[in-house]
């Protein structure tokens, strides 16, 4: 019968300890290991424990990611809500921008009425008035004889009018067609104060004249009903 030989007392120790140094050892992984899956602790804030020489390590989001992420697809949900109401307020603004154009007719029909009056205000000042003309008809030595063309410059017929001949240098002796009423004024005689607009009448007058005597080309004429 073979008899077996006993095992030498320390290498029996030796491997006593081993095995409980792999316990502990398989204990910590295993307590680390429900620690990753919240089973001490549930702390979504705590950082993923890799396992200790091990090939491949599992790592778990945090809170803080998946927060983040959350308020990323909020801000997308709100943005896309509001976009609509952004693309309608061109659409709101642009509506203000037809009211100047509604006032343009009423202030083009009023300005005629406006143009109107102004010009009936004017008649009146403008339905009787004539001017006189003068031209040299002859010139001797000291004298001249002149023509005077009074002429209807009004809107109305004219029932009288006068002129005005004081003239510089000159001194009137003589005159036809008119009327002398003193201070160098002439008025129309009976036949030809009548005067419908645009008409004229012809008189005249002889001066004696100083050497540097100028001919204006007209006199202030005055008109009346």
């Amino acid at each position: 019968m073979h008899r077996s030989e006993p095992e030498p007392p320390g290498g029996g120790r030796l491997h006593g300890r081993l095995l409980q140094i792999l316990g502990a050892f398989s204990g910590v992984v295993a307590l680390v290991a429900m620690w990753q899956l919240g089973v001490f602790g549930g702390g979504s804030d705590r950082e993923p424990v890799s396992a200790v020489d091990a090939a491949t390590t599992t790592e778990w989001p945090s809170g803080a990611a998946e927060s983040s992420s959350a308020a990323a697809a909020a801000e997308a949900s709100s943005s896309a809500l509001e976009s609509p109401s952004a693309s309608a307020t061109p659409t709101e603004s642009a509506s203000p921008s037809h009211a100047p154009t509604t006032g343009a007719p009423h202030s083009e029909d009023e300005a005629p009425e406006e143009e109107e009056e102004h010009e009936e205000e004017e008649a009146p000042a403008e339905a009787y008035s004539c001017v006189a003309y003068l031209s040299l008809d002859d010139e001797w030595q000291d004298t001249v004889d002149v023509s005077v063309e009074v002429v209807n410059t009004g809107g109305e017929r004219l029932g009288y009018w006068e002129i005005d001949l004081d003239l510089d240098d000159a001194d009137i002796y003589h005159h036809w067609n008119m009327e002398d009423l003193g201070r160098d004024w002439y008025g129309a005689e009976n036949w030809n104060a009548r005067l419908d607009p645009g008409e004229d009448t012809v008189t005249g007058f002889q001066a004696e004249v100083e050497w540097d005597f100028d001919l204006p080309s007209s006199v202030p004429c005055t008109a009346s009903e």
